[in-house]
């Protein structure tokens, strides 16, 4: 099986070094690395072109065009039997592609995959990294609670309607996941903790810019009919509690509890599941 990884840079240069050389130590090589070029102004361009006699590099350049149009491109020059997604300012563990591989493989009816992530501050003294909390998702209230999927840890069959949000209003990623719940296409999860996503770096710097984005695409989920109005308000508590843990994190204890109390606010409107409750609630 072909393994395609799909990599969108805009003004990377700093990071997609890194990136790179992730996926030159996989265990299981690629058959191609497509790295989109959205239009860098940086060292990019630069970046890529140091890689071209180590990887089997795919390289696409455009116009600036924002994150999910940059990932659209990727998957239309891809010629692999699979997409692996990998995002510039993160970074791959070396079997991150072997155990897709095996996934792919024994799970032939599964569209889909995603892993855990461990959350990562490079350059932040004392930070380290953490391993998120990133349950099984058995339905679309599952994935509205707990909110689990990084780009970069998703492993998708070529073969699969799919297509990232590219209206830059909106955050790219949660209305296409949610598009494929509508379908009934729900993925697997990989157990394996495989990726060090970024933290305070890109959009998780600007968390409320961040949160706003999203909940324009889950708003227009909602208008096309792939979740409910119920299932609406339950995400709005999911998004709020996040930006509370997000400001705990910071040692912000102002923005910390406004944010407890709108998600606490919010889920008195909304079916809220006992496990996000709880951790709402003690949320301190």
């Amino acid at each position: 099986m072909k393994l395609s990884v799909i990599i969108p840079a805009y003004n990377a240069a700093a990071t997609l070094g890194e990136a790179l050389c992730s996926v030159e130590q996989q265990h299981v090589q690629p058959f191609e690395v497509v790295v989109v070029n959205d239009g860098s102004t940086d060292e990019t361009a630069a970046v890529i072109q140091s890689f071209l006699d180590r990887l089997p590099l795919v390289c696409v350049d455009q116009a600036n065009a924002g994150l999910g149009a940059a990932r659209n491109a990727g998957m239309r020059a891809a010629k692999g039997d699979a997409w692996a997604f990998l995002d510039a300012d993160d970074v791959w563990g070396s079997n991150k592609l072997a155990h897709g591989l095996d996934y792919l493989m024994r799970s032939p009816e599964t569209q889909w995959f995603y892993t855990p992530i461990f959350e990562w501050s490079p350059g932040i003294e004392g930070a380290g990294m953490r391993m998120r909390a990133c349950p099984k998702i058995r339905s679309v209230e599952d994935f509205l609670a707990t909110n689990p999927i990084v780009p970069s840890t998703v492993i998708m069959r070529s073969d699969t309607t799919f297509r990232w949000e590219e209206d830059r209003d909106m955050q790219e990623d949660v209305g296409a996941y949610l598009a494929l719940f509508a379908q009934g296409i729900l993925p697997e999860k990989i157990p394996h903790c495989t990726t060090k996503y970024r933290l305070d770096f890109g959009m998780t710097s600007d968390a409320e810019g961040h949160v706003d984005k999203v909940m324009r695409a889950v708003a227009k989920a909602k208008e096309l009919g792939h979740i409910s109005e119920k299932e609406f308000k339950l995400y709005e508590v999911r998004k709020a509690y996040e930006l509370a843990r997000t400001y705990k994190k910071r040692g912000d204890k102002s923005e910390q509890k406004k944010w407890k109390k709108e998600a606490l606010l919010k889920a008195k409107a909304a079916s809220v599941p006992s496990n996000l409750f709880w951790r709402l609630r003690w949320l301190i």
